[in-house]
């Protein structure tokens, strides 16, 4: 089952999407599908910010760790991963996490999967990717196996599929609740571990290091309506993730959740002798939402049942876009057309003016733009610069909620 969809042009609310006029067309994978470029595949991994404080306590290392509206925990830490007591060491980051990591099954009439997942509160919920349980939504069932080997049927309590993030709650209590870092404070270089159940696995723990930060790389779920947006500002990293390992968690080495493992690069596309497509595993280059979003996702879903995002109000392509690249990238995102009294319209930008910076934030192509928006919240007021006529000039947007898409 690899059906392919072409990434074509942005929608009315979309902030960019697809290649330019002229460009290469990709396709998308889900669980067995994968996204081929020029002999490089991203595919998911599944095999087959925060609300108000509500409460402050004491953590382990002499800090503190707050507890939201959500019920969700937080480290009210500025810094990054590393701790003193747990420098560089993974088997301490392993036994903080491992606790809350489970094992997700899910099966449809159409299909069977399984993948990872972290508790986020102690009465039961789960965060873990959309597509992991996207299948249940059909009449399908969902199966949680703990660390101690019980097993949970599990419900969906709300899923954001552009985001590619969904929690799910099991009828249990007194669970040991993952708590989360601060991914903004992530440095490249720094030590990170990966845990899931790649191939089945259960309790697998990978290390390896954070590659690069705010890399866009779409969410390949071809099953998503809101496809000019999907779209994650995504971390990178080395450590070995393989199928299965969707929608567990990449921990720091305090064992705090920076980000939800989602997808990773794999090369070749070639097909397997029993006819079907391959997706061959780690090749050191995965893809985890950043924590922090996941988190403000998470909130929501659990608050509310459905998560809300900022958009700029244009749908653009990359401009100059070099096609022979693996990694698509260009000279900016050109506005192809604008929602009539959009963020992007009100602060003075035009159809034909091409975005190269949002905030400070470089932006080389259309997936940059959409990485960047998502980054920001619902009101933010950003400083976009672009060129028009072979000038250069800013204008201030105030970023507005997305409207909902058909």
């Amino acid at each position: 089952m690899s059906p392919s969809v072409p990434q074509g042009q942005g929608g009315p609310y979309g902030l960019a999407s697809g290649p330019a006029p002229g460009g290469s067309n990709g396709t998308v994978a889900l669980r067995r599908r994968r996204l081929v470029a020029a002999g490089l595949a991203l595919a998911l991994v599944s095999a087959g910010v925060g609300g108000a404080v509500g409460a402050m306590v004491a953590g382990d290392d002499g800090g503190s760790t707050v507890v939201t509206t959500a019920g969700l925990e937080h480290t009210s830490s500025t810094a990054g991963g590393t701790s003193p007591a747990a420098s560089g060491t993974v088997s301490a980051a392993a036994k903080k996490i491992l606790p809350s990591v489970v094992t997700i099954s899910e099966e449809s009439s159409s299909e069977s999967g399984t993948g990872s997942g972290t508790i986020i509160r102690a009465d039961g919920h789960i965060l873990t990717n959309n597509h992991v349980v996207s299948g249940a939504s059909d009449g399908g069932s969902l199966t949680v196996t703990l660390q101690d080997g019980r097993t949970f049927s599990a419900k969906v309590v709300g899923t954001d599929p552009s985001a590619d993030l969904a929690v799910i709650k099991i009828d249990a209590s007194g669970l040991t609740a993952a708590t989360f870092g601060n991914s903004d404070a992530l440095n490249i270089g720094e030590l990170v571990v990966a845990v899931g159940s790649p191939l089945g696995l259960n309790g697998t723990v990978t290390s390896g290091i954070v590659s690069a930060v705010h890399r866009p790389v779409r969410t390949g779920d071809s099953t998503v309506q809101d496809q000019q947006n999907t779209v994650l500002d995504a971390i990178q990293t080395d450590a070995p993730i393989n199928p299965g390992n969707s929608g567990g968690p990449l921990v720091n080495s305090r064992g705090e959740i920076i980000g939800v493992n989602s997808a990773i690069a794999t090369v070749g596309g070639g097909s397997s002798p029993f006819g079907s497509a391959q997706q061959s595993g780690n090749i050191g280059v995965g893809f985890a939402i950043p924590g922090n979003y996941a988190e403000s996702v998470a909130t929501q879903l659990i608050t509310a049942g459905r998560a809300q995002h900022p958009y700029l109000g244009v749908a653009a392509s990359t401009a100059d876009e070099n096609t022979r690249s693996t990694a698509a990238s260009g000279t900016g995102a050109q506005i192809r057309t604008m929602v009539s009294g959009g963020p992007a319209e009100s602060a003075g930008l035009r159809v034909g003016d091409v975005i190269t910076k949002l905030g400070d934030r470089a932006i080389p192509d259309v997936d940059s733009l959409i990485a960047a928006v998502r980054s920001h919240a619902i009101g933010d007021e950003v400083e976009v610069t672009y060129t028009r006529d072979g000038k250069t000039a800013t204008a201030t947007a105030k970023l507005a909620l997305q409207p909902p898409t058909s």
